[in-house]
């Protein structure tokens, strides 16, 4: 069976989640993981044995925190060493200091930093997408994996030189949905100074919630050609209507042709989610997309219940890739679905 980038990269973007719910030093973690990622390259069959790891995982912990709170890492194609995807985990569902500076840090935003914008845009992104760039960009892979020593950045240079042309593809899910395509715009940002312009960035993002305002969706859209930023959103998953105001009161009634309405508990949460976006003027990358069509779990009468489905099991039900040979769901999120 073939299949297609979006489907490839929605099984990059799960393989991030290996070791969310690990404890221990970072180099332990980061070599725990590496082991999972590369049995995951050699058995998953969207990627079985098309491609290698070569940097990472780069992993980060906040302090006082006892589970990584961002995981990222690179792997290149066998056949064509000129490939490359980045792949970057969602929030650490078992991480509360994750959810709480990564994920709602909504209220503050600050000017996007990078590149050349047109002087009558004035692009932002929330802190939280700041805080969770600079991770990234300063994540040196831990001793004892491949990059050891470098960041990603640093690794990247080394490798692509005197490579003719390189396609470099950021991938992830839910946070990562968010951040994937925000590092995809700052490599872009950084071309003909750290980069080479003749290297094709690209992403394709699962799940994510808006990082910035109008003017840095507007931006972003100008800075991929078409075919270059690909956002797939799940008609059913609570997330990407987050953070803009129009789309967040729809949440209200997402399950309403289902006969399922949120109870005290979810509109307080909806409620909440407003009040930390008003006046913001979020709004998602490639607003246009059609989103894929969930299917609603019959068995499942909660809302929050569905709306963990929908976010974590709804995109491979969708996309046709529940099989465990494919992404094997499951056996990631035990014990947290």
């Amino acid at each position: 069976m073939s299949y297609s980038k979006s489907q490839t990269m929605l099984a990059f973007a799960y393989m991030s989640y290996y070791g969310f719910d690990v404890i221990g030093p970072d180099k332990c973690n980061a070599q725990t993981i590496e082991k999972d990622i590369k049995h995951a390259l050699t058995s998953w069959a969207p990627v079985k044995d098309e491609w290698e790891l070569v940097w990472g995982p780069g992993v980060f912990i906040f302090d006082l925190a006892l589970f990584d709170d961002n995981l990222m890492y690179l792997v290149r194609n066998i056949k064509d060493p000129s490939r490359y995807v980045i792949g970057i985990r969602g929030t650490n569902p078992v991480g509360l200091k994750d959810w709480l500076i990564e994920d709602f840090q909504v209220a503050s935003m600050v000017p996007w930093q990078y590149g050349k914008p047109a002087a009558k845009l004035k692009p932002k992104i929330s802190k939280s997408t700041e805080i969770g760039i600079t991770k990234l960009q300063e994540m040196i892979a831990e001793p004892g994996v491949p990059g050891e020593g470098k960041s990603l950045l640093a690794f990247l240079q080394g490798d692509i030189e005197g490579k003719d042309a390189v396609d470099i593809c950021v991938t992830g899910h839910s946070l990562g949905g968010a951040l994937a395509p925000t590092l995809a715009l700052w490599l872009k940002d950084i071309q003909g100074e750290k980069l080479p312009e003749s290297a094709k960035i690209s992403t394709v993002a699962f799940a994510g919630p808006s990082a910035g305002n109008k003017d840095f969706a507007t931006y972003s859209d100008q800075r991929f050609a078409e075919g270059e930023c690909i956002r797939v959103a799940n008609s059913l998953d609570v997330a990407p209507h987050a953070w803009n105001q129009k789309s967040l009161r729809k949440l209200f009634l997402l399950y309403k042709s289902h006969f399922l309405l949120p109870g005290p508990l979810v509109i307080s949460m909806i409620s909440a989610m407003l009040a930390l976006s008003w006046h913001k003027g979020y709004q998602q990358i490639e607003a246009d997309a059609e989103p894929i069509q969930g299917r609603f779990k019959p068995l499942l009468y909660n809302y929050l219940a569905q709306g963990i489905y929908q976010h974590v099991v709804g995109y491979p039900e969708a996309m046709g890739m529940l099989d465990d040979n494919e992404i094997p769901v499951f056996e990631l999120f035990a014990g947290q679905l």
